[in-house]
């Protein structure tokens, strides 16, 4: 018996070591190419042992694979020969995980070689290599080096090799110059830049003497050194949350089946947003929370950090130039910023500055825009959503509403005879399907989530529907239950039209799951502004957003406070409540805290917005109590109706006061006591009155607002 327990001992420990030894065999190692020239290869010392590559893989250790694909005399440049083509099917056998591109030295060699010659093709030809290795099943990382310097103070140099480095030092710095701006304006989220350039540049030491170009074994030490100091620095940084910010058009603080008032209303019974009602669930809502009256201001404000009194951007835009304010019976306006965000200085009537996704992209982010953008008018640099910082595109221009909402009108204005301008681009292979646009966008979303997920990287979806702005148009998949219910044909397909919006929040959520990425991925929603209500719906007007006064376009509270609710998994509660008041700017310092983007500021050094990071945490701010929110919109809207027109606010607490410009009596109003704001105390309480007038005027000052002025050729 006691050789059979021995016997059956020395089983088990042999088979746990077989066990232990295919599992570590079986562990899949990280595949690094090395990709270059005569410098990657390893010219000028023993390949196999002083090599950079040879030196990495040793620095690396063993959980690690690293490939030398280095090419004597190779170019980059197609034309040429050698060059790196002619080793690129090997790479993509390797399904490397990372990829070291070191190539320039040879490209500056003119002569017989002609490379220099047909420089002109560098850039092309790079960005085609950049493409075909970011296509790469296993979605490797891409280092786009600097080629290393020529070195001429290096000891034994003769004079014509002097002569012939003196030549080509220059182009090599152009080059240096091409591949940096190569890496800062691809569209593929894995490329980044390695400076290798300085390794070399003071140290001829560390270069081969009589050569001035090659390393010696001490200077492929130095390469590789910070070559793997920079593999695993990604490989180790800290994994940022992927953040989804779902944005509504024109959607109503009541347009939901959640109850965003201290009570369920008749609108919550009408409506059905079951997806919202899970991320509540899930997460936790906001009941004061703020935007502007109309679309661009805020989506300036989401953007930069900024008040719309400072950016300036204080109505809505499209065309360059001009202005979309309505003809005033007494007051001219201001030269607003009609042309919206500039990530470019100098732009005329545009405020400069750095937005969200830049500095999200800047720290490793996809960062994806689907739907509406409206960030600056026709013609200006952000008109396209890509020149601000996304990755991505799909949907977004100048417009702020859609030609249709319908796939069958290929999503454009020419059925109601609309200026094209109104045409949502991007989406083409939908046209002429039966699909609604709201599906047709999360639809690509979807997609482009599984994307970045592939990719192994964090990703800033950014889903900002058309819906539910005008035209209204029949969601057939949703309408005939609100015509059973009794509504107008005008208010069915306002609700059927948030209910799909509602199935794309799901479908989204959905997708994180099914990703498995709900542990780390942050889902923000809100509205742009209040719903509409003074014109265009069914019913009588203004009382669309019920118990608040107004609607979309108001300095009442129907006009500006919206819909929102945050889901951070570890952070957040679930169901649970925030009252304490937040603003449309409060987002972007948000979003980058929760990145992890330290030290984020603005242009001009001066930030209006307040990170909520603390209200997620369930902490109380006291300071949110003495902090004013103010609104300025120094413009005219069109529509008529209460807190519709020029105006500046402030709120202050539970006290909010609205000063009009066109000869209406300032109104002060207790919001705890009158949410509705339908009892003006601005006479009856004249010392709480003058305090706040006091602070708007001091705000508006600080930031140089501009104001409206009476027309003098009236």
């Amino acid at each position: 018996m006691r050789h059979l327990h021995r016997l059956i001992g020395s089983v088990l420990i042999l088979f746990s070591a077989t066990t232990a030894f295919v599992s570590q065999a079986s562990a899949e190692k990280t595949r690094v190419a090395c990709v270059g020239d005569s410098i990657t290869a390893g010219a000028r010392v023993d390949v196999a042992k002083a090599s950079y590559p040879a030196q990495l893989q040793g620095l690396l250790g063993s959980q690690y694979q690293v490939e030398n694909f280095g090419r004597g005399g190779a170019t980059l440049i197609r034309s040429g020969y050698p060059n790196v083509w002619q080793t690129l099917e090997k790479v993509k056998a390797f399904k490397p995980h990372y990829v070291v591109i070191a190539l320039g030295t040879n490209d500056t060699v003119g002569g017989n070689r002609q490379n220099w010659e047909n420089i002109d093709s560098f850039d092309s030809d790079y960005r085609e290599l950049l493409k075909q290795l970011a296509e790469l099943e296993s979605k490797p990382q891409i280092l786009v080096s600097t080629p290393t310097a020529m070195v001429l103070s290096t000891p034994g140099l003769s004079p014509e090799r002097i002569h012939n480095l003196q030549e080509r030092q220059p182009r090599l710095q152009e080059l240096c110059r091409r591949i940096r701006d190569l890496s800062a304006r691809t569209s593929h989220p894995n490329v980044k830049l390695l400076e290798l350039n300085p390794i070399l540049a003071h140290r001829p030491d560390w270069v081969t003497q009589s050569d001035g170009v090659h390393p010696n074994e001490r200077g492929y030490y130095e390469i590789a050194k910070v070559v793997a100091s920079r593999i695993k620095a990604e490989v180790n940084r800290p994994k940022r949350p992927n953040i989804v910010l779902f944005l509504v058009d024109d959607m109503g603080w009541q347009d939901t089946s959640v109850p965003f008032h201290s009570q369920r209303t008749p609108l919550n019974r009408q409506y059905r947003t079951p997806n919202m009602e899970r991320l509540a669930a899930m997460g936790m809502k906001f009941t004061q929370a703020y935007a502007c009256s109309v679309c661009s201001p805020t989506r300036v404000s989401l953007m930069t950090g900024l008040n719309a009194a400072r950016h300036r951007v204080t109505n809505w835009t499209l065309r360059k130039n001009a202005s979309n304010d309505a003809r005033h019976a007494t007051l001219d306006f201001p030269q607003w910023n009609v042309n919206g965000l500039s990530p470019d200085p100098g732009i005329e009537r545009t405020v400069h500055a750095k937005a969200l996704p830049k500095w999200l992209q800047e720290v490793g982010y996809r960062t994806i825009h689907i739907g509406k953008a409206h960030f600056g008018a026709v013609g200006t640099p952000a008109e396209d959503p890509l020149t601000i910082g996304f990755d991505v595109n799909v949907g977004g221009h100048a417009a702020g509403g859609p030609g249709s909402f319908l796939g069958q009108q290929n999503f454009s204005a020419q059925w109601r005879g609309g200026d094209r301008i109104w045409d949502v681009p991007g989406l083409e292979s939908f046209h002429g399907q039966n699909i609604f646009l709201t599906e047709a966008l999360t639809q690509r979303a979807l997609e482009e989530m599984t994307e970045a997920a592939e990719s192994n990287l964090p990703f800033f979806l950014y889903l900002s529907h058309y819906a539910v702005h005008v035209p209204f148009a029949e969601d057939s998949r949703f309408i005939e239950r609100y015509l059973a219910k009794g509504l107008d044909r005008t208010e069915a397909m306002y609700a059927a039209m948030v209910e799909g919006m509602d199935k794309s929040l799901g479908d989204i959520l959905d997708r994180i799951q099914q990703l498995e990425l709900a542990e780390n991925t942050i889902v923000l929603f809100l509205s742009d502004n209040g719903g509409l209500s003074a014109h265009g719906r069914g019913g009588p007007k203004h009382r669309h957003n019920a118990p608040l006064s107004s609607g979309k376009g108001s300095a009442h509270e129907g006009g500006v406070r919206v819909p929102m609710i945050v889901h951070w998994p570890g952070i957040t509660h679930p169901e649970s409540i925030n009252r304490q008041p937040v603003i449309i700017e409060d987002v972007y310092p948000t979003i980058l805290e929760m990145a992890g983007v330290e030290d984020a500021s603005q242009i001009g050094g001066i930030l209006d917005g307040w990170s909520f990071v603390n209200l997620l945490q369930a902490s109380r701010d006291p300071r949110r109590q003495e902090r004013p929110l103010f609104w300025h919109f120094p413009n005219h809207w069109g529509p008529s109706g209460p807190g519709i027109g020029p105006s500046s606010s402030v709120r202050l607490g539970d006290w909010k006061l609205i000063r009009y410009y066109d000869n209406r009596p300032t109104e002060l109003f207790n919001l705890k006591a009158d949410l509705g704001e339908t009892t003006n105390l601005f006479e009856s309480q004249p010392g709480i009155g003058e305090r706040l007038l006091h602070q708007l005027d001091a705000f508006l000052k600080e930031t140089k607002a501009q104001l409206p002025f009476a027309d003098t050729d009236l």
